[in-house]
């Protein structure tokens, strides 16, 4: 049988490998007949707007087989062009290996003179990580091979084809005091000008824009600027006499994971969470750049510090998020590694849950 109460999901960052989540929620989507409030950053944004939004992983994976990802694929010439680059093959000659502490150092280095002519309003950058984001928005101004605008209007048409345009279609969810509004999607976003992390339609109105009114195909871009790939989006926020530019990026960069968007005192929890593997070898500028975006994500938590205690840990083996041009083998690899994590979740939680006398489902 199916379980009665309402499931709530988190699902974290991860790119292309976001693929995995669809196999994830089949086997979700089996054993639950309703889905509650759903939070996301990044990919996970992106696929639980689309689940929100009412389809089905039949759905979805139709919709995935039929979008030509190689479109977004970023040509192994260009990721050269990073001036960031420059410096890790440096420092490479020099060392013969780096750490993640070092690539850190680098995406936190106080002065990148040839990036000067980029970096505006860089007095709003204060504080620990005031380099560390003022450094992002210029390599992301100054080397983003995407725009973000094909994306955005994909997503704004698959919601639509489900009525959904604003976040005022995303009400009735369950309401609390993590949710006052009750939005039954959220996710997250980054205004690198300030460090901090935005949630997604509620704090849309620090820049003067109604909540309910905001675009979720705009949120979704939003959340998933990732730096280096995606230009930042742009907001524009009155300071004094005068209209300032905020650069708003992927929500991962300082959490990669937001679980605290869920009220954990909420029964009826899972976590789907996109783990893989980083590439060692730093001899080739696809690996470095890779290793960049791994090293500029979740830089605000401690790692591991979770409120929730059902994580379906999803293997995505050695894929990047930045594999646009993914094989139908990966992306079948991706989908039943999604299905496969949420099968031994929910076999542990049955465990548990019959050990205390608590709801039981069939899981056959």
């Amino acid at each position: 049988m199916n379980i009665i109460n309402p499931l709530n999901l988190v699902l974290s960052g991860g790119g292309i490998k976001g693929i995995a989540f669809v196999g994830a929620y089949e086997e979700l989507e089996r054993r639950y007949r309703k889905f509650g409030n759903i939070a996301g950053v990044s990919a996970g944004a992106l696929i639980g707007a689309l689940i929100g939004a009412g389809y089905t992983s039949r759905e979805l994976i139709r919709i995935l087989k039929e979008f030509d990802f190689s479109i977004l694929k970023i040509r192994s010439g260009e990721y050269l062009n990073t001036t960031i680059s420059g410096r890790i093959k440096k420092l490479l000659e020099e060392r013969n290996t780096l750490n993640d502490s070092d690539i850190e150092a680098l995406l936190y280095m106080q002065d990148y003179p040839e990036l000067q002519h980029i970096k505006r309003n860089k007095e709003d950058f204060k504080g620990i990580r005031g380099n560390f984001l003022s450094n992002l928005i210029a390599f992301s101004q100054e080397n983003a091979f995407l725009d973000g605008d094909l994306l955005e209007k994909w997503v704004a048409q698959l919601l639509a084809n489900k009525g959904i345009y604003t976040f005022s279609d995303f009400r009735g969810g369950i309401a609390d005091k993590v949710n006052p509004r009750g939005y039954k999607v959220r996710m997250t976003a980054v205004d690198a000008n300030i460090g901090k992390v935005l949630v997604l339609p509620d704090d849309i109105a620090l820049y003067n824009i109604d909540p309910d009114k905001f675009e979720v195909a705009k949120a979704v871009r939003m959340s998933t600027s990732v730096p280096f790939v995606f230009r930042p989006c742009v907001l524009m926020k009155k300071s004094g006499n005068f209209m300032k530019q905020h650069f708003i990026i992927d929500g991962g960069v300082l959490d990669n994971f937001p679980v605290w968007l869920i009220d954990s005192a909420q029964s009826n929890i899972i976590g789907l969470k996109l783990e893989g593997k980083e590439p060692k070898e730093l001899q080739n500028a696809e690996n470095m750049l890779k290793k960049l975006l791994s090293a500029s994500h979740d830089t605000g938590v401690p790692k591991n510090s979770y409120n929730i205690d059902n994580i379906a840990h999803i293997n995505t083996g050695s894929i990047s998020f930045l594999d646009f041009d993914i094989s139908p083998e990966n992306m079948q690899f991706l989908y039943e590694q999604g299905k496969i994590a949420v099968q031994k979740l929910l076999i542990n939680m049955y465990k548990k849950n019959r050990g205390a006398g608590g709801e039981i489902c069939n899981l056959k």
